[in-house]
């Protein structure tokens, strides 16, 4: 039992990452055969896997046909951009008045190295990417927003990997990620609330024009 739930988690981690970052898209078949070869498991490990993330909404188990990748609106993606932007933005600002120089400090050199990181690295980039929002928000002070944040990180976090292969999207980051530390370290919270919901305004208009032109089919209207 302890082995096949091992199986399991390995397997459902691996399919939350590609169905997270785009990788499989909304609408895409699971196929249990497929999978299961693909990742040398039996198919009740698949179908185990299938159930867990049926249950956190990023698969829809239909009946006699099998699983799918779950659909999502453009009105979806735009009301739970919308959410996330306004809740980052709200943590940036209570954090602006904490982060001590230390973690200031912290900032700059995630900053530094996700600057020479390289951007074909879409992957790779992205965990810089991540420790600098984690750190925003660790130290916004109000547990929470930190956990509302946490929980909306789920639908959040889909297509991240999409969204960052768009060409200039990461340079783009780079850039906002510096204002939001001059404004920190200027201590103008107004202003690091502004930018941050800039950041993601931006890159939830890049994302949405970008499935609207290359996989209309796959969302529902």
């Amino acid at each position: 039992m302890a082995e096949n739930r091992t199986k399991r988690d390995i397997v459902y981690t691996a399919l939350k990452k590609e169905i997270n970052s785009g990788y499989l898209m909304p609408g895409t078949r699971l196929i249990e055969l497929e999978l299961a070869d693909r990742h040398t498991v039996s198919r009740t490990i698949i179908r185990e896997a299938m159930k867990q993330l049926a249950a956190e909404g990023l698969v829809d188990l239909i009946p006699y046909k099998g699983a799918a990748v779950s659909k999502t609106s453009i009105k979806d993606l735009e009301e739970i951009y919308r959410i996330h932007q306004d809740l980052e933005g709200l943590a940036a600002y209570l954090a602006t008045g904490r982060l001590t120089k230390k973690q200031i400090a912290e900032l700059e050199h995630i900053h530094k190295s996700s600057k020479a990181h390289s951007h074909d690295d879409v992957a790779g980039w992205q965990k810089w990417n991540a420790r600098f929002h984690r750190t925003m928000i660790d130290n916004c002070g109000n547990r929470r927003l930190v956990k509302l944040l946490k929980t909306h990180e789920i639908q959040f976090a889909r297509y991240w990997f999409l969204l960052l292969s768009i060409p200039g999207r990461i340079e783009e980051s780079i850039k906002e990620h510096a204002e939001i530390i001059a404004a920190v370290k200027a201590g103008e919270a107004d202003r690091v609330r502004a930018v941050m919901e800039r950041h993601f305004e931006s890159a939830s208009r890049k994302l949405l024009d970008i499935v609207r032109s290359i996989y209309p089919a796959s969302f529902n209207r």
